[in-house]
This record gives structure tokens, sequence and C-alpha cells, in this order.
């Protein structure tokens, strides 16, 4: 798979993720329309983090990059049988694990009478964290299956089946939301139950898409398979890491719990805008350079990797940098956009904007600490990015309870963002020891344009935004309008500015785009 191939497959991975993080946008808005930052809000928060948790662990993240290098090691060695026997019994084995921990779980739920001494100071709201956890942790029985299910289309070099899952997910939240909410006791119970339904359908769409490759699962208990094997030794360490990421969100949440009331609604909230820009291309694009370079790696192409992780990484900051800049400057009139609506108070989008400000800044490091990790995997080694991830943990929460004594839910947003930093900084040092120089002169000077372009874009919205203030203050119809007009100004500034200044990058992807353009016309 060549770069522009890559390029190609995560625009088209993009467009369908744009509308999965639209509906997203949806689906929070219904549950700031239903909750706002209140105790319910903070208490499905919280308890939607378990099975989360327990995604990372041995779902989505773990599980698609310690299975995609083995079975594409069984594709390229043209081993059919043994391919059918080794998905069999990894199926078979991680649905028993899956069973059993829905089972522990739902039975030892109460024990968080003891983690979260807050919650039983307000009447009702450790029962009700109790109760959505128990309702909602099954649905890391379906995600991890569909994870299963999109780790082999993946291989396959399909990928957007997979893509469309989580917009089955958000429908199932949004429409069970609106039919169910106001008639329920706690509109997050109804929440609750879309979450569930959506993790089924997410697993079912891409059933038939598996058929059409010839697999089926079938139940198989010969767990000693030697390909089984392979694929626990490197997601053990994979899923520690994975874990180690969903261990730093769980104690950012539990710190935020001992915050003022909403505060840990408000982190949800503000992560879900960081979330849109991260899943619309820079997650598109590590889910597509996997199977590319674990590819190469299975073909000793070293050089060949090391261009795939330089185009990817170029893409990556020709995204995020922007988005940073973009969203500190536009932070309140894009939170009051989408959520100041129903019990979304104006409290509520002051605690948002207040925590989006901090974790904008980590952006462009998760997206190159994203790109940098896939050539880890590809290259068998699950092991590095655990111990740094596990180094970076320890950062993350000690700045935690530094930074959120001066900074309250501000510090807690902060100490993600320079945990992240240092979670990339780490990456690059290590994996340009071990394969040399990583990042070329091409990529060097495209960052520097890159953001001499951000900055050019900022300061005409900065000025624009201050000039337009109290106008936008006027009404919720001036602020929309006002604020999709500066967003699309920004996106047209950018742009053209980094045509002028040359970016290669950039011309590449205006090509695909109209080449996509044109092909719909004819």
């Amino acid at each position: 798979m060549d770069n522009r191939r890559i390029a190609k497959s995560a625009f088209n991975i993009g467009i369908v993720t744009f509308i999965s993080r639209l509906l997203g946008l949806v689906r929070e808005w219904l549950r700031g329309y239903l909750l706002g930052t209140t105790g319910s809000s903070d208490a499905f928060s919280l308890a939607f983090m378990f099975p989360n948790l327990m995604r990372r662990l041995v779902g989505e993240g773990a599980l698609v990059v310690a299975f995609i290098p083995i079975f594409s090691d069984y594709l390229e060695k043209e081993q059919h049988d043994e391919m059918e026997r080794f998905v069999h019994s990894f199926f078979t084995l991680l649905l028993c694990f899956l069973i059993i921990s829905v089972g522990i779980v739902v039975f030892a739920a109460p024990v968080l009478r003891y983690f979260l001494p807050r919650y039983t100071e307000i009447s009702g709201k450790i029962e009700l964290t109790i109760f959505l956890t128990r309702l909602m942790f099954p649905y890391i029985l379906f995600i991890s299956l569909a994870a299963l299910t999109q780790a082999i289309l993946n291989t396959y070099k399909v990928f957007v089946p997979s893509a469309l899952t989580p917009i089955f997910l958000n429908i199932c939240i949004i429409v069970v939301g609106f039919l169910l909410g106001t008639r329920m006791t706690d509109p997050s119970v109804a929440l609750g139950i879309g979450v569930l339904i959506g993790g089924g359908c997410q697993l079912l769409f891409q059933i038939p898409f598996l058929r059409r490759k010839g697999i089926m699962y079938k139940l198989s208990f010969r767990f000693k398979n030697p390909g089984v094997r392979r694929v626990f030794l490197l997601m053990i360490p994979a899923a520690i890491g994975g874990g180690v990421y969903q261990i730093n969100a769980l104690v950012s949440q539990f710190i935020a719990a001992t915050l003022e009331e909403g505060s840990v609604a408000a982190l949800r909230f503000s992560h879900t805008l960081v979330e849109v820009v991260l899943g619309v291309f820079i997650i598109s694009l590590s889910t597509v350079i996997l199977p590319a370079l674990s590819e190469k790696s299975s073909k000793g192409d070293i050089e060949g990797m090391k261009e795939t992780v330089n185009f990817a990484l170029r893409l990556s900051f020709l995204i995020t940098l922007p988005s940073t800049f973009g969203l500190i400057i536009l932070r309140y009139p894009i939170v009051r956009m989408l959520f100041r609506y129903g019990r979304f108070t104006e409290n509520s989008t002051q605690m948002v904007a207040y925590a989006l400000l901090f974790q904008a800044i980590g952006l462009c490091a998760v997206g190159g600490m994203r790109v940098l990790a896939q050539m880890f995997y590809s290259l068998k080694d699950t092991k590095t990015p655990v111990i740094i991830a596990g180094i970076t943990m320890v950062i993350n929460i000690g700045l935690c309870v530094l930074l959120s004594r001066r900074l309250q839910l501000g510090g807690i947003a902060l100490a993600g963002s320079v945990s992240a930093f240092c979670n990339f900084i780490l990456l690059f040092i290590i994996l340009t020891g071990r394969v040399g120089h990583i990042v070329d002169k091409r990529t060097g000077y495209a960052l520097l344009k890159s953001f001499a372009a951000s900055i050019c874009m900022t300061a005409v919205l900065y000025f624009f935004t201050d000039l337009l203030g109290e106008m936008m203050a006027r009404g919720r119809l001036y602020n929309v309008f006002l604020t999709l007009l500066l967003l699309l100004a920004g996106i047209m500034i950018y742009f053209v500015m980094n045509i002028i200044l040359k970016n290669r990058d950039i011309v590449e992807l205006k090509k695909i785009l109209i080449n996509r353009i044109s092909l719909r016309n004819r």
C-alpha cells in the first residue's frame, strides 16, 4: 500500500467517521439537553468509563494491534486451513473470557461505594452509578467481538464497514434517548439502554462482510493453537498499555469527582470535542497504516515502513496543528453552539470550555503518538509502548493531583496533555534509536509550513472573535451563524496559506478530494 492509497483509504474512512462524529455530537447534545452537568450526568460518564476501560484492555486497542500482524502472517503464507482454526480458537477463548468478566463486574459493582465517597453524600447518586455500571458493562461483550471482526476485515484492506459501526451506536443512543429520555425517572437510564443496543448493532453489522471473505465464527476449544498463543503474547502487553491509557482517564475522572459537581461530565464533554478531531482523520489514518506497516514488516522492508510513518506524521500534524489553535480560540462559541440547550446551563458552558482549553493543547502529541505506536506494533513489539505508557501514567497521575489544586478541572485536562507529549517524545526517541532517523527534511519543512499557516489562521480568528464577541452573545442564532462562519473562514485561510507555502501534502489531499468529487459527479 503506497502513500497515495494510504491517504485515499484514510480519506474514505475519514468521511464515514466524520458522519459518525457528527452523530456523536448530536448524542452529546442530547445528553447535555437531558442531563447537563448534573449528578446524573456524572454518574453516566463514570459508569460508561468502565466498559471503555475493559474495551482497551481486551477490545479495540490491544486486540487489533496484536491480532493483525499474526493474521497477516497467515495470509502472506496462504495457510487458509490453519488460519480458520486460529480464528475459531481465538474467538471461543475471547468469548469465554468476556462472559466471565461481565459476570464479575455485575456482581461486584457495589464496591464503588468505597471508591466514590463524595457520591454517597448526594442522595441517589451512587445507587444510580452502580445501576448504570451493571446496565452498560455487557457492552464490552459486543464491542470486543466487533473489534475482532474489524481486525480481520482491516487485514483484508476492508476498512469502511468497521468505520461505519460507531454510527449505529450513536443512532441507537439518540433514538432511545429521544423515545425514553423524558419518560423515565432518570434520563441517563435511557441513554444506557441505547449504549447496550448500539453495541449489539456494531457487531451484527460487520458479520455479512466477514462471510464474504469466507470466514464464519465457530466454537473451538483448542486453546493451544500456536496462533492464539502468539496473539496473547503480543496482546498482554498491548492490553496493559491500552489499560494504562484508560486508567489515566479513570483516575482523572475519580479526581474530578472530588471537585465541584459536574466536573466529571464537563471532562467528558470536552473530551468528545477533541475526539471529533482525532476520530475524523487521525484514528482513520492509524487504522489504515497498521496493515500497511505489518505487510512491509513481514517482508523486512524497514525503509518502506519509515517512509509510511513519515507520511503519516506529516498528515497527522497537518490536521492537528490548526485544530489545536482553532479549538483554543473558538472554544466558548463552539461549546455554546453545540450544547447550550435544556439543562446545559451557562455554568456548564464555562466548565466545558475551560477543560477544552487545556485538552486541546495535547492534540498534536496524541496524533503523533498513535502513528508512532503503530510502527512498534507492526514490528511485533508491544512491550516498549507499555513501558512508556506506564511512565507517562505516573506523570499524569502526579500532575493531576498537583495541578487540580490550582487549576481545578483545567489542571486535570492539562495533566493529560503534558503526559501525551511525554509519551510522544519517548516513543520518538526510542524508535529513532532502533531504526534510524524517522523524520526527514520534507517532514520537517512540512511541519514548519503547517505551523506558519496555523499562526496566520489563529491571528485572523482571534481578531474577528474579539470583534464579533458582542454580536455572538446577542442570541443563539447569532452565535451559531457566526461560529460556523468563523470555522469555515479558518479552514479556508489554513488551506490557502498551505498552498501559498507550497506544502505538498495539502496539494496531495486537494487532488484526492477533487478526484472523489469528480467521480461522484460522473
